[in-house]
């Protein structure tokens, strides 16, 4: 895939992991869209803190048709997704990449031992345990892709920090949902407070504020049961309970009686102590726990907000099977119970209206602070007065007491019930407004890091787009300069920096493709470019000096980015500069780092395409001198291309296919053209695979040429399309074959003759009694011109063979007394070389063969099995007959035969490897002999072998042959 194609598929992931804010949408888009770019299956394993397991979801299948199962796996265990998890860059494992997905970090838990400052102090043994609890870890989990096409590889970088960047925005979404969803659970709650704080006041018999508080906190707050029992002088008594909506009062029939100063019970310590308990089911009463929920409230109601005088004690619960209560509903109760506590002690004290207005005064106070201690700013206006608790003091600058008409005229919006987002001091607000009975809530929430964050991606995704443009140019533009000056530009604009040079360098040859200054002819030493380049990393220097850098100094430049580049031997570098000093954040230096990786890229594509158009021209070339004609055939057989060698080999046009369609096929010559539809069915059946088959063609002027023709279907080859067919003429081998056998079947007639006077000779001269250094040298005489004379008749049987008038003599033969006399020849080899020869000649019968060829056939196979059996090994010669056959076996515990020569053993002129690597002599004929002499008398050879286990040669001959009557 070409880099514009690669960038696409960044885009499509961006897309899909900016389309949702949700964690777990985010997780189904980018499975999706892994599993649509060719990805076999990908998962992506998320840290839970909690539990310290990697959990993850795995996507299978292709497209839109892809299953999901979840997955949890445990940190502590040992596994490639924990290493991953712990890694600094992508691994690879099997057919699996597993790119570790890091928030902002030093990665120092990847080398705990090298980069750990914490005390104590990580190592890799123990890093599953130290690291996730430590402020600088910022993994956030696994990204798992197997079966990952090729074109995607140089993206899994940015892929996993695009996913790391969705994530955070995914929880810092999260993170304000429940921000604003605990607000407004206090706001709701807040506004039940102080209605029903408004209720309680309204009430003045003391037996209405409790009834009214207890009912409240049933139907309001949801408990399923509110008990409560008040102080009578000693003691602790029950006054009623309220369960299922009924009231029931209690007050001098209770079995709660308790005493304040010694009962353990917990009624009695809240009373004691003045505060509230949330006790657990199992340690309370048994009496108590049967009926009570997970855990129960036990909350004190005093008088006058928290004075020395208990009133009573609050009991709730959610009943069997109910949820616990959790400490914030405790705060509203404790709220609720001060509220009571002022409306018991104003109906006691219903006379003393100064005591009232202190005891509500002492209420709101009391609400004041848990305001002040809410970490958002909220505004609390009744009519076109009110409050503001001091984290909006601060915000808008406002006093205690707060006007409608000092809020900022940008509020308006909240103030009628909207929301909105604002700018004030620098900071970013979400707003929020809201109708709490009679009063109007306007909530102040800091989303500053949300903005911040946004702002980030915002910069990613116009980092993004910049290097897709400059991928696109790299595929628009062909010439190197040009490129380089669009990137040098793109990339000073999107820097915001003053200058930009872009050297290259191949072969110690150093070339400027741009600089958007003037430069001079040689670059000053000592320069940047240089030191980036020797270290083969980026280099960010905030505060260049004198001695620095010669090149900056010329420009003058203060601050300097640089990245190096290398795409094989093509290498350069990058340089950004800057006329005053600059700081380089982590985040700018990493996009930076980004840059080298695609300008090795779009660089390296850009040499690519002017080689290829350089090797283009070549091939072309090539073709056009070629003495091979080259077809490329669609799937019905039309010529869809023709080298131009056509011209002078066959004589046609090589253009003539654009101007109709041709059937190659209509070429061949008619008697043969069954032969190359065979070859062309066979070519399409197997593809990929090189099929090879020789006929003749016709020449233009109408004459049969014989043809080597050599295919290879590559219809499913992008860069072909078809099936590619090679034909070379095969005149001039045929005519130099032909040549050379009338010249071997010359020189072997002619070294007959000779041969025989030399032997004849020699068989004279032994019987003369020479002395023994003469015997000798006699006996090697006869045995060279014995071995020359085989070779010669091995030439002249190939040479009758290849002219096909190669014949045996047919006739009854009993063959058990001619293969015992042959092998009694081979007795004194066999003594000589030290190898134990074994004759096992059964009984045979009557056979139609040539007995000479027949006994030159186990000739040659035992004299092949002497040669490369070791002393100490052994050779047999077995003859048994087999129904209508008669068997001949030659076996050795020679060195064997490679499996991979087997098949071409009996070609002409074939020899075994190990045979050649031992220095074995020999022609390589006498197999090649062998088996045409046994076709010849319709039989059959076979060879069984394995390398250092011997060989087994094995001639079947029937007994009567092809021709004969019987």
């Amino acid at each position: 895939m070409r880099l514009v194609g690669q960038m696409e598929v960044l885009a499509r992931f961006q897309r899909a992991l900016l389309r949702d804010l949700e964690p777990t949408q985010i997780l189904r888009n980018l499975l999706e869209v892994a599993t649509e770019e060719g990805v076999e299956r990908a998962a992506l394993f998320l840290y839970h803190p909690r539990t310290r397991e990697l959990v993850g979801e795995v996507a299978s299948g292709r497209g839109r048709h892809y299953t999901v199962s979840a997955i949890a796996l445990p940190l502590y265990q040992g596994g490639p997704v924990q290493e991953a998890f712990f890694s600094e860059s992508p691994l690879k494992r099997q057919e699996a990449w597993l790119l570790p997905v890091v928030g902002e970090g030093d990665f120092c838990w990847a080398d705990p031992e090298g980069r750990c400052t914490e005390r104590p102090r990580a190592t890799r043994a123990t890093r599953t345990l130290v690291c996730p609890s430590c402020h600088r870890f910022a993994a956030k989990g696994v990204l798992s892709l197997e079966g990952v096409p090729q074109n995607l590889v140089p993206l899994l970088p940015l892929l996993a920090q695009l996913t790391a960047l969705a994530l955070k925005n995914g929880e810092l979404l999260a993170e304000r949902n429940q921000a604003l969803a605990r607000l407004s659970r206090h706001a709701d709650a807040l506004s039940h407070v102080m209605a029903l704080t408004r209720e309680v006041a309204k009430a003045l018999e003391p037996g209405a504020v409790l009834e009214t508080l207890a009912r409240a906190l049933v139907e309001r707050f949801g408990f399923y049961r509110a008990t409560v029992a008040l102080v009578r002088g000693e003691f602790l008594e029950g006054h009623l309970t309220v369960k299922g909506g009924q009231v029931y009062w209690t007050e001098g029939r209770s079995r709660i009686r308790l005493s304040l100063a010694s009962s353990p019970d917990p009624m009695a310590r809240t009373a004691r102590e003045r505060r509230s308990l949330l006790v657990p089911q199992e340690v309370l009463p048994e009496e108590v726990a049967r009926e009570a929920g997970p855990n129960v409230a036990y909350v004190p109601v005093l008088a006058e907000g928290g004075g020395e005088r208990v009133l009573g004690v609050l009991a709730l619960d959610h009943g069997p099977g109910g949820p616990p209560i959790a400490e914030e509903d405790l705060r509203y109760v404790e709220l609720l119970a001060g509220a009571a506590g002022v409306a018991f002690r104003n109906a006691e004290l219903f006379r003393e209206k100064t005591q009232l207005s202190l005891a509500l005064a002492a209420e709101r106070e009391r609400l004041s602070e848990v305001l002040e201690e809410l970490p958002d700013g909220v505004v609390v206006l009744f009519d076109e007065r009110g409050f503001a608790n001091g984290r909006a003091r601060e915000i808008l600058g406002l006093g205690l007491e707060v006007a409608l008409e000092d809020l900022p005229a940008a509020l308006a919006p909240a103030l009628e019930g909207g929301r909105l987002e604002l700018s004030l001091g620098g900071s970013a607000y979400s707003v929020r407004g809201r109708r709490v009975g009679e009063a109007q809530l306007l909530v102040l929430h800091d989303i500053s890091e949300r903005s911040r964050m946004e702002r980030a991606l915002r910069e990613q995704v116009t980092f993004t787009q910049t290097l897709v443009d400059l991928a696109r140019e790299a595929l628009r533009q062909r010439d190197l300069g040009a490129l380089g000056e669009a990137i040098t530009l793109r990339l000073r604009g999107l820097f915001a920096a003053d200058e930009g040079l872009l050297v290259s360098e191949e072969g110690g040859r150093e070339e400027v493709l741009f600089a958007t200054c003037a430069l001079p002819e040689n670059l000053p030493r000592p320069n940047l470019l240089e030191r980036a380049l020797a270290q083969e990393a980026p280099l960010a220097v905030e505060g260049l000096g004198p001695g620095d850098c010669a090149l900056a100094g010329a420009l003058g430049l203060r601050s300097a980015l640089v990245v190096p580049f290398r795409a094989g031997s093509f290498r350069g570098a990058l340089l950004l500069g800057f006329r005053s000093e600059r700081r380089f954040s982590d985040r700018l230096l990493a996009r930076f780092r980004q840059v080298g990786t695609l300008l090795a890229l779009v660089l390296e594509k850009a040499r690519f395409l002017a080689l290829l158009e350089a090797e283009e021209a070549r091939l072309k070339a090539l073709l056009e001198h070629a003495q091979d004609v080259v077809y490329v055939l669609d799937q019905e057989g039309l010529v869809r291309f023709v080298s131009q060698s056509v011209r002078p080999i066959l004589g046609y046009d090589p253009e003539g296919y654009k101007k109709a369609l041709i059937r190659a096929l209509d070429f061949v010559y008619p008697e043969d053209r069954p032969q190359a539809e065979a070859l062309f069915r066979e070519l399409l059946a197997r593809p990929g695979e090189v099929r090879v088959a020789e006929f003749r063609v016709l020449h233009a002027g109408g004459t049969p040429i014989p043809v080597s023709a050599w295919g290879r279907n590559l219809l499913q080859d992008p860069r072909v399309r078809g099936v590619v067919v090679t034909l070379r003429d095969l005149r001039p081998h045929l005519e130099a074959e032909r040549v050379k056998g009338e010249f071997i079947a010359a020189v072997s007639h002619e070294l007959r003759t000779p041969l025989a006077v030399i032997m004849g000779l020699a068989e004279l001269l032994k019987e003369e009694g020479l002395s023994p250094s003469a015997q000798e040298s006699v006996d090697l005489i006869l045995e060279s011109a014995f071995r020359l004379k085989t070779m010669v008749d091995n030439l002249l049987d190939t040479s009758r063979l290849e002219a096909g008038r190669f014949e045996v003599s047919k006739r009854p033969t009993s063959l058990g007394p001619l293969l015992l006399d042959l092998a009694k020849s081979f007795g004194g080899v066999a003594r000589l070389s030290g190898v134990d020869f074994r004759v096992e000649v059964a009984e045979l019968p009557l056979l139609e063969a040539d007995p000479d060829r027949v006994v030159q056939v186990v000739g040659n196979l035992l004299a092949n099995a002497f040669k490369f059996t070791p002393p100490g090994g052994e050779v047999r010669l077995r003859a048994f007959a087999n129904g209508k056959s008669v068997v001949l076996e030659v076996v050795d515990t020679g060195p064997g035969i490679p499996k991979e020569e087997l098949p071409k053993l009996f070609g002409r002129f074939a020899r075994a490897g190990n045979a050649r690597a031992r220095g074995v002599s020999g022609t390589g004929l006498g197999l090649f002999i062998s088996k045409h002499i046994v076709e010849a008398h319709g039989g059959r050879i076979e060879v069984e072998s394995e390398e250092g286990q011997g060989s087994l040669f094995r001639v079947i001959l029937p007994l009567y042959g092809p021709d004969s009557p019987g």
